[in-house]
């Protein structure tokens, strides 16, 4: 698979079981909700989004402080996990699963950065270890 599998009206959205109290969803969980549970598609949009975020310096992603220790000891044994977000990575599925997002705010978010679905979102690997280290809120 070379590209993506939807086009550029995809729907992003977010099952009501996912969201809590406070309508905050994985980026995982909207990746799978948005291509209908498809495990290749889901990885390819989460994948796209966090390349995207990741670009556009998004500043509302959270992640919980046992999370950050958990994806901080997997980045110190293997670094791909900032570095590979490639449609075929399963370190796509650790960091998407690992963060949340509050689901209004992204979707407001994307359409007004012009998120396209069609466009491989690559930032360079210092952008990614500045945007989880300091852009993440922990809490």
């Amino acid at each position: 698979m070379t590209s993506l599998d939807f086009t550029e009206s995809l729907e992003i959205k977010a099952s009501p079981d996912d969201l809590d109290d406070d309508g905050f969803v994985s980026l995982w969980n909207i990746a799978s909700a948005s291509c209908d549970g498809d495990l290749v598609n889901t990885r390819t949009l989460a994948a796209q989004l966090l390349g995207f975020l990741c670009k556009k310096k998004c500043e509302f992603v959270v992640v919980s402080t046992t999370d950050v220790e958990y994806l901080d000891a997997w980045f110190e044994r293997d670094n791909k996990l900032l570095y590979d977000w490639n449609f075929d990575s399963e370190t796509v599925d650790v960091v998407s699963q690992h963060i949340e997002v509050p689901f209004s705010s992204l979707v407001l978010f994307l359409d007004n950065q012009k998120f396209n679905p069609q466009t491989k979102h690559s930032p360079k690997r210092a952008d990614r270890v500045e945007w989880c280290t300091n852009q993440w809120n922990v809490g």
